[in-house]
């Protein structure tokens, strides 16, 4: 039998559910999640989904986060919550909530098989040294990249680059195979804590953005709009995006507007 095809809208009805699932196990449990990313910047700018976007980020600092992890599965059959702490088979530092109802692969089904998927990114001490701070973002930046070459088949061909470049993916990919499976995501979740004193600042540790901002904006919530439903956004939701995004009220040039993520998502049968 042929598996239905998931297309990007009805993706992201999957996730706006996932979503809602997540924030009201949250309210129910006193857990403090709010919008993230680009999901907070679409909120914001455009009361929902990026236009070119299709993904959802959430945040939670790490106290919430590890309640989050030690709780959330079992609440519902439908819905799981992975990550390099509680699933030897996860390769992401970050937490995603999936439907277990569908099976998603990146890019493709050559790729890595996922379900439908919400982010949870956690927010860990910053140290006030900002040049502890910087070694903490490059520690994130160079572990992130060998575990993505780690993790995806080396012979996948890449997006991009001439015959060279594409032979120098393959042959970084095989070196990086001497490593243990799960090496870099667990050196990634390792730096991420690593500052084990309460600074009054966090740092997005675990995402794209050399984001570090002051804890307390991020401890309590305030409603924005999104999709036409009511949502959690940091107090501290402008700081924090300029933060993230610097000036994030200006578009960025209309060659930049696409989405990157590459995904087949179908139904389960």
């Amino acid at each position: 039998m042929t598996m239905r095809e998931i297309g990007t809208e009805e993706l992201k009805r999957i996730q706006l559910e996932i979503l809602d699932v997540v924030m009201k196990f949250c309210e129910v449990n006193g857990i403090t999640c709010w919008l993230n990313g680009g999901t907070l910047l679409g909120a914001v700018r455009h009361k929902g989904y990026i236009p070119w976007d299709d993904d959802i980020d959430l945040g939670m600092l790490r106290p919430d986060y590890d309640r989050f992890m030690a709780t959330f599965n079992g609440y519902n059959p439908r819905y799981r919550f992975s990550s390099a702490e509680n699933d030897p088979e996860s390769f992401t530092h970050f937490g995603k909530v999936f439907d277990t109802s569908t099976i998603l692969y990146e890019p493709d089904e050559k790729g890595t098989r996922l379900s439908v998927y919400v982010d949870i990114f956690p927010m860990d001490n910053a140290p006030l040294n900002v040049d502890e701070q910087k070694k903490i973002l490059r520690r994130r930046d160079i572990y992130t990249v060998c575990n993505l070459g780690r993790k995806l088949p080396v012979f996948l061909k890449p997006t991009r680059g001439g015959v060279f470049h594409v032979l120098a993916v393959y042959a970084f990919r095989a070196v990086l195979r001497v490593f243990p499976r799960h090496w870099f995501v667990r050196k990634l979740v390792e730096n991420a804590r690593s500052c084990k004193d309460d600074t009054g600042l966090v740092g997005d540790f675990t995402g794209l953005r050399n984001a570090v901002y002051p804890a307390e904006y991020l401890r309590t919530v305030t409603a924005g709009e999104f999709e036409g439903k009511s949502y959690n956004l940091p107090a501290g939701w402008d700081g924090w995006l300029k933060a993230l995004y610097g000036d994030y009220m200006t578009l960025p040039p209309e060659t930049e507007r696409v989405s990157t993520h590459k995904f087949k998502a179908y139904w389960k049968d």
